[in-house]
């Protein structure tokens, strides 16, 4: 077997370029976390799917249920939406946020939802019980956003 000889400057760049790549894939592997999306920005979901925003995931199969209640003599459809949620965060935390059902872009019922205190890595139950809204018939879009009051 023969071996070549490459200039010792040639073999420094290459150890040189190797450690600059592994100190690049550990960077970015640092700068991403695990990828979960921390924004509080506006996020559009899809009933039923899984979806994160603000360092919370929530698993698939969260539903949206239409509940008959008494308003006086009249009875009304208010929704509901239950589901799992988990603290993806490093601090312990009660999920809080708003999703918002639209159609044209013209809001049709906002929820409030809600989830009791979790540690990190931590699954609750969340509820948005739509107690002053409508239910939604012909909505298009379905935003999660931050409560606001």
């Amino acid at each position: 077997m023969t071996s070549v000889m490459r200039p010792r400057g040639a073999r420094r760049v290459r150890r040189v370029r190797g450690v600059l790549v592994a100190l690049a894939c550990l960077g970015a592997l640092g700068a991403c976390g695990d990828d979960i999306n921390t924004s509080t920005e506006a996020v559009e979901v899809e009933v039923g799917e899984a979806f994160e925003w603000n360092s919370y995931v929530v698993d698939s199969g969260w539903k949206l249920t239409p509940i008959k209640r008494s308003a006086g003599i009249e009875e009304v459809t208010t929704p509901e939406v239950k589901g799992s949620i988990t603290n993806k965060s490093d601090e312990e935390r009660a999920a809080i946020f708003e999703m918002v059902f639209s159609a044209d872009g013209e809001p049709l019922a906002t929820l409030n939802c809600s989830a009791a205190t979790m540690e990190t890595d931590q699954s609750q139950q969340f509820v948005c019980p739509g107690l002053s809204a409508t239910m939604p018939e012909d909505y298009d879009a379905v935003v999660v956003q931050e409560f606001s009051r």
